[in-house]
Order: C-alpha cells, then structure tokens, then sequence
C-alpha cells in the first residue's frame, strides 16, 4: 500500500492542502487539481466509488446520484471513522455564493454500516435546503422517502456537494468527486443540467476517471464523448473499465476488443485503462468485506481468459487503480502548486483593487452615518458660499450676475436732451465725467431723447393748485417711476440666475458626494427644491419692498444729490450753450478724443437732418397738450432684451444723433486753457472752490430754465437711486438667499431625516439603501479577498513545513 511508503508523507500533505482549499471554497477563484468520475448512468460507476472509499452508497431510486460527492480519504494510524458535511456553493436558483463553507452534517460516525444513512440524509438536505437539518437527521428514512416524493420544492439535482471525509488504517491518502450519472432518457432540460454539471467539473487541472460498462460500445458512451471534448489529447483522462464478469465466454469480439483497449491498440490515452471487477448483487447480498471483494477480484482476473494472459497486469484490479490514481493527483498537484501560488497573488491585488473603487459598506447606525454625511454636506455647501480657493464657480457666476444687473440699471437712466423739438441734437454721452462709468458707458444703451419740449409739456400737465414757476412734485414722481418700470424685471432676472447657478452647484455637490446612494439622491433634491423656495420667498419679498421703497423719492445723501444735480444743470447749460460735444460741462480732451473716435462717423456736416416738416409743431400746440408724457423708450430698458454685453457700439451710436465735427487736439487745448484762465479770474475775484463745470451756471437766464432744474434733479436722483440699488439688491440676495441656504442646509436636513427621532434609523436605512448592483458587487469582492486570504495563509504555512 502507498500508505507505507515514505511517499505517503508528502501526499499526505499536499492532499491535506488541496482539500483545505476546496474547503474554503478556493476553486470559485482558482483552478485546483481534482479527480472526476463520470460515467454514464448504470455504468458500474458507484461500484467503484464503493470500491475506492470503502463505503456502501445509495444505490436505488433517490437522491444518491442527484447531487455531486466529494470523497477525501486520508491514512491514519487511528481507527476508522467517517465526517460528513455539506458544501453549498450556488443559491437555488444556480447562482455562485459570495460566501462558500461547510456545514457538518450529523457527528463522527465510527460504524460503517451507518454511513450509507446518512449519506441520503445528507443529500436530500441538499436538494431540499429549505428542510433544516437538524429535522433530517431526526426523521426516519420512510418520513424520506416520503417527503422526497411528495416535495413540491425538491431540486431534482443540484450543484451543491456533499463531502464525505474518511480516515483509517486500510485507506490511501486521495480525494476525487463523483458527479451524478449522465442521463438521456429524461426531460431536455433535465439532461443539459447534468451535463453542464458534468462538463463545469472536468476542465483545466482535473484528471477524469471514465467508468466504461464492458458491455456496451465505447462510442456509444456520452461521458467519453464529453471527455474528448474537454481533454481531445487524451492527456488527462483515465478509463475505468467495469463490469468484466458480465462478458461470457463466447463473446471472444467483445474480449478481444477490449483487451485491445486495455493494452493500449484502440482508442489510446496517455494514463491508458484500467480493469476492476466489483461484488455482484450477490456479493452485496451477502455483505462480504471489502478484503473479500479485492481477493475474488484478483482470483478472478488471474483465471479468466483473455484478462489473465495479458502483458498488463497492472492495469487490473481496484488497488491498481487506487494506486495510479493517487500517484497521479500527486503529480498534478506537484507542478500546479507553484501556479497556484501566483494566481493567488494575482488575484488578491486584482480584488483589492477593485474594492478600492467601491465604498466601503456602512458599519455604524443608519442615523449616526446620515448625521455625518448631512454634516459634511452642509460644510461643503458652506465653503462654496464662502468662496474657496479651488471651487469659485459660485462666486464668480453670482458677481456676474450683479454686474449684468448693475448695467441693465444703468440702461434705464432718463435720457434727457437740453434742446426744443426741431433743433439739431448735439452728440452727447448720458453720464458725468466722474470717472466711475467710463467702463459701462461704450455698452450703455439709452432711451429716446427727452427734449425741453417734452419736459414742458409734462410739467403743464401735471400742473393742479401750484403758483407760477413752481413746479408739481408729483411730475417729478412721475419722472423718477418711470425711469424705474423695468427694475423689478432686471432684479427678477439677476436672483434667477443665482437662484439657477446655486441650484446647480448643490445639485452636483449631491451627486458627487450621495453617488452610491441612489434612494437618497432622489431625496435630498427634492428636500433642496423645499429649501430653496422657503429662502426665494424671503428673499422676494425683502426685494420687491426694496424696489416698493424705489418709487417714494428719499434720500438723506443730499450732498451727492445737490452735487450731481448742480454738475447735471451745468452739463445741460452747457449743451444748451453749445460749449460741449459729449461728457461734461466742459470737456476733458483726452476723453472727449476717445469717445469720439469710439462713436459712429458722422454723416457729412457733422449734424443729424432737421426734421422733417410733419415732425415740427409750434410752441403753443406743445405747451397745452396735455398728454402724459413718459420718459420715452423707458419700457424697453429690460435687461432680458438684450444682454449688456452684446450692446455694440454701433448700436449704441444708433439711438443717439449725430456726432458734432471733429475738433482738432490745438482747438481742444486752446479751449482748455481760456477755462483755466477764467478759472483763475474768478478765484482772483475771490470766488473759491469752483470747477469747470461750475461756468455753465454763467450762461444766461434761459426761457426754459424750469425744465433744467427738473431735469437736472431728475438725473441727479437717478444717481443716487441707481448706486443705492446696484448695492442693495445684490447685498439682499446673497444675504437673505445664498448665505441663509448655506446657514440654514443642516437644521433642515437634520428635520427632513427625522435625526434624534425613535423612527431614525428605520428611516435613514431606507433613505441609505444603495443600489443592489454595487452591493452585489462588494460583497463578492470581499468574500473573495477572505477567501483568497485564507488560501494565500495556507499556501504559507504549508510552504514552510515543507522547508522545515
């Protein structure tokens, strides 16, 4: 026996490792050496599973050859003894199992009568995993057989193994699986099952022992042609030949044939076949030991012909075959070790790399998790707010947004002209020469001109009770709502687009940081939609009483009012004077030069056409009629028209008249020079303080001084209004819009989820389910990473006993 050898030590070992292996399930990941016997049904293949184990298995109509059995038999120098667990490695419904065990089934058995026993127990349990075991092995074997043919649930085979572990002074260190007998007589579906079965178990590192019924045709048998296919070389299939006694003398064909098989003439293989001659149903009947069977097997192929003259003798008996079917494993298991041992390697780094792109499973209360998670969010959510160094989008879009505003504003100034109807209109730019508009003036687009004319009528108009030469406040309300009518438009438009830009940004934030929870994701946006609203309506409704405060005229800056307002009626006396081109009271050359090289060429002369007859009326027919004038264009001053920036300059020069004639840069520092010298004069005369623009209030009484005054205060007021609004407006919205959503993000949530609630961690579990998929996916991964720990822990440790 192998068993006395000193080889047996090792194949001890290396069997002992390859089992432990199977164990933990380590051929999900790697192709570990086994032994396979197949054969079709009927084909003497449990005799000589019987004879190799030296167990008795089921052998009539029931569970015995419905679920694969894994035999692992070890020499011992201790009494018998038999352990019989169960493996599952797929679900009920096919399925590979992330986590793969064994489950014992019953005790130690010591008597091997009783191993037959349990053996069905075992394998109904695993065609009814529904049944639990400890019911199995208490019922009695009529409550089985009952139950297998009334269960409705019953597999009819599975994958599932049932693991059979012996050990004993008479067995050879070895390990095979018998799979269930190959059908043809049965359902289609019933009959790829089992093949499937088959073919899954006999690829790569496996050595298939074919159990071949000598009476019948070898290309007859299914489990050879399935063999062919896996192993067309024939390099790791061994044959088995069966049921010799059954061929009589007289079928000299029969014999000679399959001698020929034996010794190598027909149908070779590398392993070649092997002969074995089992106990009969007499032989059964009469339970002789297995050292009875294996004397009457080799009686019998010593005095029968053709077997006993043959030139292979080792090719017949059951100990033969054991012997070459353990040398064998050995051999596989010797030069696959080293293969093994690096796949394994490969295969942990390759999973641990891929769990690094899964999230790791939540470990703590559902609540607690959400508490962090709504925490880090709000944080974040914050930071945008406040504007980080690597996330400006937030800031950058909203101080666009106020710029547009701060424009559209600007558009709307009334643009007053200081001439009568019919006189030619000078060109002129609607804002001071202070200096903080000169980047917004090239994209300003104004109004329709309103002229003396139009302002006269509009004060006769408005004139109630008042004495003579006093003007009625209420035109000048009038005036200033007007100038104002598309405000609320342009502020709309402005906290939309933040509103817009916000929304945005929280909604990639929720994406990027809830990607993994999809149930999740689709709450908290709706929960954001809820809050955003809450703060729109604030924020609206402090806007809308701010532009409500817009239309009752006040203010307490009245220096910068009577400032601008004097700086405008100088401007106005000026262009009424024809002392000005374009900007202030009196030019500045440099940028009078520059405005006018921006403008539009005008036509020959310098000077728009008159009017044209139809357009002219006399004075009288303007003074009494009656109409309410506006400031004319003032409707159309929307910001959502068009955007500030596609305002081009020839637009611009479109809607103004024509430039005056170039002058040239001597005429224009001649000029400069006479104001500086009557600049001079009059501080000499002791009139202090006094600027450029200060000599226009020099010109002459003019008959329509009434209607420069109220358009001088009129634009002055609209300076003050617009840098009050232009502030206000974007201030508001941050403060009661940006910054309150930011501030007041986590209370909300912290509501919404019901966090500090008996019902949280119900609730927030729901809400942190992920998506099925990548759980799937992780606990695969991670049960193969333990799996593979394991195998690579007893690779190590077997390793180095094989050093020591």
């Amino acid at each position: 026996m192998i068993s006395d050898t000193h080889y047996a030590a090792k194949t001890k070992d290396l069997l002992g490792l390859v089992n432990q292996l199977h164990s933990l399930g380590a051929q999900r990941d790697l192709d570990l050496p086994r032994i396979a016997v197949i054969g079709n049904q009927s084909a003497g293949k449990s005799s000589v599973v019987e004879a190799i184990s030296g167990i008795n298995v089921p052998r009539d109509v029931g569970t015995c050859t419905r679920c694969p059995m894994e035999c692992r038999l070890s020499s011992s120098s201790k009494l018998w003894q038999c352990k019989i667990s169960i493996r599952r490695e797929f679900d009920k419904n096919g399925e590979r199992m992330d986590d793969i065990s064994e489950t014992p089934f019953g005790g130690v058995i010591t008597d091997k009568s009783a191993v037959e026993s349990i053996l069905r127990r075992a394998q109904l349990s695993v065609l009814n995993p529904a049944i639990p075991i400890e019911k199995i092995l208490v019922s009695t074997l009529d409550e089985l057989t009952k139950w297998s043919k009334e269960s409705q649930s019953m597999q009819p085979f599975s994958r599932n193994v049932v693991c059979v572990d012996l050990s004993g002074p008479d067995l050879t260190d070895l390990s095979f699986i018998d799979l269930p007998g190959l059908i043809q007589n049965a359902e289609s579906n019933v009959v790829s099952l089992v093949e499937d079965l088959v073919v899954s178990h006999i690829k790569g590192n496996c050595l298939i022992l074919v159990a071949l019924p000598m009476t019948d045709d070898i290309e007859n048998q299914k489990a050879v042609q399935l063999a062919r296919r896996e192993d067309p070389r024939g390099r790791r299939t061994i044959g088995v030949l069966t049921k010799p006694d059954m061929l009589t003398a007289g079928s000299t064909k029969a014999l000679d044939l399959w001698l020929d098989v034996i010794e190598g003439r027909r149908h070779p293989l590398t392993h070649g076949y092997y002969c074995t001659r089992q106990p009969d149903d007499r032989d059964r009947q009469e339970s002789i030991t297995p050292e009875q069977a294996r004397a009457k097997e080799k009686l019998f192929f010593e005095t029968s012909l053709p077997w006993s003259k043959s030139t292979q003798t080792k090719r017949f008996g059951t100990n033969n075959l054991i012997d070459i079917l353990s040398r064998l494993l050995i051999q596989v298991i010797n030069e696959t070790l080293p293969l093994i041992r690096s796949e394994t390697m490969e295969a942990l780094e390759t999973c641990r790399t891929e769990l690094t792109t899964i999230p790791t499973a939540i470990n703590e209360e559902p609540a607690t998790y959400m508490l962090k998670l709504v925490t880090s969010f709000s944080t974040e959510v914050q930071s945008l707010v406040r504007g980080r160094s690597n996330a400006t989008h937030l800031i950058h879009e909203n101080r666009q947004a106020f710029k547009d505003l701060k424009i559209a504003i600007r558009r709307t100034a009334p643009n007053f002209v200081p001439m009568e109807d019919g006189q030619p209109q000078p060109a002129m730019v609607n804002s001071l020469e202070d200096g903080e508009e000169e980047v917004l003036a090239p994209e300003l687009s104004t109004d329709e001109p309103f002229t003396l004319t139009d302002m006269k009528r509009h004060i006769q108009s408005s004139l109630t009770r008042e004495l003579p030469n006093n003007v009625p406040f209420e035109a000048k309300v009038e005036l200033i709502n007007a100038f104002q009518a598309t405000w609320h438009v342009s502020v709309m438009n402005c906290f939309n687009r933040v509103q817009g830009c916000t929304y945005e940004v929280l909604i990639k934030c929720i994406e990027k940081d809830f990607s993994r929870y999809v149930i999740l994701q689709g709450h908290l946006k709706t929960f954001i939609v809820e809050l955003i609203n809450d703060c729109r309506a604030t924020c609206s409704a402090v806007l809308d009483a701010t532009l409500e405060v817009e239309k009752s005229p006040f203010t307490q800056n009245t220096h910068y009012l009577e400032d601008t307002t004097d700086k405008w009626l100088a401007k106005y006396k000026n262009i009424r004077a024809g002392k000005t081109h374009a900007h202030g009271s009196v030019d500045h050359p440099a940028k009078r030069q520059k405005t006018e090289e921006s403008a539009s060429p005008s036509p020959p002369g310098g000077i728009s056409a008159m009017p044209g007859p139809a357009e002219i009326t006399n004075s009288s027919q303007q003074v009494n009629d009656t109409t309410s004038p506006r400031i004319k264009g003032a409707e159309k001053a929307s910001d959502s028209a068009v955007p500030p920036q596609e305002a081009s300059r020839a637009s611009v020069a479109a809607t103004q008249p024509a430039q005056a004639p170039l002058i040239s840069e001597a005429d224009i520092a001649a000029k400069a020079d006479k104001v500086q010298e009557a600049l001079a004069a009059l501080i000499a005369l002791g009139y202090k303080g006094l600027k450029p623009e200060d000599l226009g209030k020099l010109n002459p009484t003019d008959i329509f001084e009434t209607e420069l005054k109220v358009m001088a205060e009129v634009r002055g007021y609209f300076q003050v209004a617009y840098k009050r609004v232009i502030d206000n407006i974007p201030s508001f919205i941050d403060l009661l819009f940006v910054r309150k959503l930011a501030k007041e993000l986590q209370p909300f949530l912290i509501s919404k989820f019901g966090l500090g609630t008996a019902a949280a961690n119900e609730r927030c579990g729901r809400y942190l389910a992920e998506d099925p998929a990548l759980v799937a996916r992780r606990e695969e991964l991670t049960s193969r990473e333990k799996r593979l720990m394991s195998v690579q822990k007893e690779l190590i440790s077997f390793g180095i006993s094989t050093q020591a």
